[in-house]
């Protein structure tokens, strides 16, 4: 028997439901009431990592700068203060809290009539054929049920970004047999199910944790504050060590800082991260030791004081093997780095896996608006993810409403010598201009950030106040700080000034001079 297939409508199609694109949805169907979304997801519930992710995470930064833009995450600002003791910026929401404001905020827009949701189903990216790019094709995780839709304006790609959690992830390296190898969320429910059954085993257990990113952080202070477990009995294998946002850091701690601090530092890398060290900015694990990367880790004064606790600290790199052999563990680093040999003990030792990619899972997005049927979601500027995907939404909407001012970026086009002659269409503006946030690179290529603000300023409307004010009424953004400053006009100046020293082209620099005149009505801003 053949099986039946349910034939769908809308104007964007979005793949996945974790954070990037709920936040897309959000100010697309805010700016654009009449629209009509289909929303396909993998998983059971929204919130894409979180739904997987272990019971203890929070967010590192502050509740008000994420979630969805029409919808508070921190929750009653009054409730918080006299209830929960806790200032709005303040409040790091659990994972509990974060998949039910999500759950809502779909099941709010399902109600409306604008979104129609399908959990547990999975999108076909190899259905659309003979160059029919509005046709499109998904079905449910057992196959029992099967759907076309019919996409009026774009296919939205929201799961390229999509955060690898250990949970999701096993580990890139060989581990023996009798090797005790837990996730996270392992720790927390084996620690959850010994506390409930009231278990005081006299065995001891002795913690190594695998990674550097926030995941490995994380673990570490649960293990030290919660599950009590002395820092003599932690060990720490720490791959690279990496620089930290401190959480109680000034505004400068924000999307821009490092960009900026690099235009500062004409470019060195090194002496940009210790400027930001020296104001309060960037913290370090250990004062002796500089790190050598950084990958957006927002880290509290509470939580390093806890993770400095830990003495036994193995710093040889990446792990290539955990093995096993008459009761000697040892642990591999790669040909250029000596093992680690732990000896046979009573004790046992528990292995806790950090070492998954995490949000820069090394998908390389280069084209966002891909053309006129499809679009890619990824970070414009650094986390929080949510604005970066407040702003590709407004820029759509623009797009549809005609608002873009397309002379001006016509005008950048030809200093760039884009066009060769050709008149490009409105999603080749948004295509050639906006451009996806870059974590490594030559020094150009982490600062695109700076003009990928300056562009969405000059873009999304003839007047630069309009997105200006935007940005300012978006709780998502860092704008809506009181007191925040865009700081554009200066990075432009800077840019403008000292591009060569900086390794950008002649026609990138004159870009950074016609923006610099398009925006001086922000001037102060």
């Amino acid at each position: 028997m053949s099986q039946s297939v349910t034939n769908l409508s809308c104007d964007y199609l979005v793949i996945g439901a974790g954070a990037a694109s709920l936040a897309f949805i959000d100010t697309l169907l805010t700016e654009l009431p009449s629209t009509k979304v289909v929303l396909v997801d993998k998983n059971a519930a929204p919130g894409g990592h979180w739904v997987h992710d272990y019971d203890f995470v929070t967010l590192h930064q502050p509740s008000l700068l994420y979630g969805v833009a029409s919808k508070q995450l921190e929750g009653n600002w009054m409730t918080n203060c006299i209830l929960k003791g806790t200032l709005p910026w303040k409040h790091q929401a659990t994972k509990k809290e974060i998949l039910a404001y999500f759950q809502k905020f779909v099941d709010e827009k399902v109600a409306s009539g604008q979104l129609q949701y399908f959990p547990e189903c999975e999108y076909d990216f190899g259905a659309v054929q003979h160059n029919d790019t509005t046709t499109h094709a998904f079905a449910s995780l057992g196959g029992n049920a099967k759907y076309t839709v019919q996409v009026k304006y774009k296919l939205v790609n929201g799961i390229l970004g999509e955060c690898k959690i250990p949970a999701q992830c096993p580990p890139q390296f060989a581990v023996d047999d009798g090797i005790t190898l837990l996730t996270p969320n392992q720790l927390y429910d084996s620690y959850q199910q010994g506390s409930a059954n009231k278990e005081n085993t006299p065995i001891k257990k002795k913690y190594i944790v695998l990674g550097c990113g926030k995941t490995a952080m994380d673990t570490v202070v649960y293990l030290l504050r919660t599950m009590k477990v002395k820092p003599d009995d932690i060990s720490w294998i720490i791959p690279a060590d990496v620089w930290m946002l401190a959480r109680e850091g000034p505004n400068g701690g924000g999307p821009w800082s490092y960009p900026r601090a690099l235009l500062e530092a004409e470019g060195d890398r090194e002496k940009a991260c210790a400027n930001l060290e020296a104001k309060g900015i960037f913290e370090r694990l250990d004062k002796d030791i500089t790190p050598t990367r950084f990958r957006f880790p927002v880290i509290g004064k509470d939580e390093l004081k806890y993770m400095r606790k830990i003495k036994q600290i193995v710093r040889r790199g990446r792990v290539t093997s955990i093995n096993l052999n008459d009761g000697t563990i040892k642990i591999g680093f790669g040909k250029d780095q000596e093992p680690w040999f732990l000896p046979p003990s009573d004790d046992i030792r528990a292995f806790v896996h950090c070492t998954s990619p995490g949000p820069f899972n090394g998908t390389e997005i280069d084209e966002l608006f891909v053309s006129d049927t499809e679009m890619r979601l990824s970070l414009l500027f650094a986390p929080p993810v949510s604005i970066s995907m407040s702003v590709l939404a407004k820029l759509e909407s623009a797009r549809r409403q005609g608002k873009l001012d397309l002379d001006f970026g016509n005008k950048l086009l030809r200093t760039g010598s884009v066009l060769n002659g050709d008149v490009p269409s409105e999603n080749d503006v948004l295509r050639h201009l906006v451009r996806s946030f870059k974590l490594e690179g030559d020094v150009p290529s982490l600062m695109v950030s700076l003009s990928t603000l300056a562009v969405f300023f000059s873009l999304v409307d003839k007047d630069p106040m309009v997105g200006y004010e935007w940005m300012k009424a978006n709780r998502l953004s860092f704008f809506s700080i009181p007191g925040f400053k865009s700081g554009i006009l200066n990075d432009l100046s800077r840019l403008s000034a000292g591009g060569e020293t900086l390794g950008f082209r002649e026609d990138e620099i004159e870009m950074f001079t016609i923006l610099h005149e398009k925006l001086l009505p922000l001037k102060d801003k």
